[in-house]
């Protein structure tokens, strides 16, 4: 992180010192919704690539070069390859309709709801256009997620102090679609919620197109109104999971066919401690989109 980004931090520190003191003993839920890094302040723009470690070149993309590692002062974010053809890594897509990415290749993901994230294409035409940038580092001219289930991929959040997770927004859960998510506490013990495909619409038919799934909750959840597919449910709950200490998410996109998706606000109330750190004193605030 730049040194601008750490006298940002401590400057909110000093300025709220007599918050910390009054409201250090309890939290409130913040939410990431990839506007902004996790300070809050740091701006993120269409076709950014996101990751909190240093990569590797891939696929001919420039990622050892590309210097600016994003997040990290709550959670970190990483991806994995799932499938024998692989994907880009976590990118962040501007959904507004109308904005940068209508006329895309992604019209089932224009939901309006500002960035989101996605598993980017490694399909030509994606991954040969790219910026390197000093502010944001490494963008993809074209964001636009992976589509087959070759190429599948998990989107990882690892919480820097134990979290309590309770909601995150799943979009175009629609077509070959499938998503599991991984909660696992500190003691290594998890639970799972299970995505069937059809659990939203898709935006280009039904106005909506994304739905919010509760991660505090063992009840099955209904798909989005006039999606036709199946309940979210929980299947896996171990006796040992503790909600109110979980490390990491798991965000894994298993489609078994031609599909899209991305994800929104990410929901969850860290421990008071991290916020006086952060310098938000306990009093977060919740900035969720529709």
């Amino acid at each position: 992180m730049g040194g601008n980004r750490i006298a940002c931090s401590r400057t909110a520190i000093a300025s709220t010192a007599a918050i910390v003191l009054m409201g250090a003993s309890f939290a409130q839920a913040v939410t990431l919704d990839f506007e902004t890094e996790d300070d809050f302040l740091t701006p993120l723009v269409n076709g950014q690539s996101i990751s909190s470690f240093a990569r590797p070149d891939f696929k001919g993309v420039p990622f050892s070069t590309d210097t600016v590692l994003e997040f990290g002062n709550l959670v970190n974010i990483s991806s994995t390859v799932d499938g024998p053809d692989g994907h880009l890594g976590a990118v962040i897509f501007d959904s507004s309709n109308p904005g940068p990415n209508v006329g895309s290749q992604d019209p089932d993901l224009l939901v309006n709801k500002g960035n989101i994230l996605i598993l980017q294409s490694d399909n030509p035409g994606n991954a040969d256009d790219t910026t390197l940038t000093g502010v944001n580092g490494l963008v993809f001219d074209h964001p636009n997620d992976e589509a087959d289930t070759a190429d599948r991929g998990s989107i990882i959040f690892d919480f820097l102090s134990p979290v309590e997770p309770t909601s995150i927004d799943l979009i175009d859960i629609n077509g070959g679609a499938h998503v599991t998510l991984y909660l696992t506490d500190s003691s290594g013990d998890q639970r799972v919620y299970d995505v069937p495909s059809k659990w939203t619409t898709d935006v280009t038919v039904d106005p909506t197109g994304w739905q919010t799934l509760w991660l505090n909750t063992l009840a099955a959840q209904p798909s989005e109104p006039n999606a036709i597919g199946g309940d979210a449910t929980v299947i896996l709950n171990e006796a040992g999971y503790d909600p109110l200490d979980v490390v990491q998410l798991r965000v894994a996109f298993d489609s078994t066919g031609t599909s899209s998706a991305g994800i929104d606000n990410l929901v969850f109330v860290p421990e008071p401690a991290s916020l006086v750190l952060l310098g938000l004193g306990g009093l977060a605030v919740v900035r969720r989109r529709a």
